[in-house]
């Protein structure tokens, strides 16, 4: 149930895509952040998955805290992290995935990151 759904929102983001490229084909990449032509799909995931951690790491960290500054030291980063930092990510990977829908380009690329105990395809 959870996949058809997701399905069904892949589809429906790509066909809104596609529409809105037919209405203004000039405009395909001009929304596209700076950091997308160095960053591949993988790398900017990983990036936003690192954050994920950093903010909960934070967030343990404020358990520990031992004054009102440190904890308000605390929260003001995770502010950084999850009102900047994250929607400029999430807002790359979309443009990522609607720029290679426009194109007609895959977003597989050859790994050449190494983790032990995991089989490269």
């Amino acid at each position: 149930m959870i996949a058809e759904k997701i399905e069904e929102i892949i589809k429906y983001q790509t066909n809104r895509t596609l529409s809105e490229l037919e209405e203004n084909p000039t405009n395909r990449t001009a929304d596209l952040p700076q950091f997308i032509e160095t960053d591949s799909l993988g790398e900017t995931v990983e990036k936003l998955t690192i954050l994920h951690i950093r903010t909960w790491m934070l967030e343990d960290a404020i358990q520990a805290a031992t004054s009102d500054k440190e904890i308000a030291d605390l929260k003001r980063k995770i502010d950084i992290c999850f009102k900047i930092k994250r929607p400029k990510y999430v807002a790359a990977i979309n443009a990522m995935v609607d720029n290679a829908i426009a194109t007609g380009r895959l977003l597989k690329e050859d790994s050449v990151k190494l983790y032990k105990g995991l089989d490269n395809e």
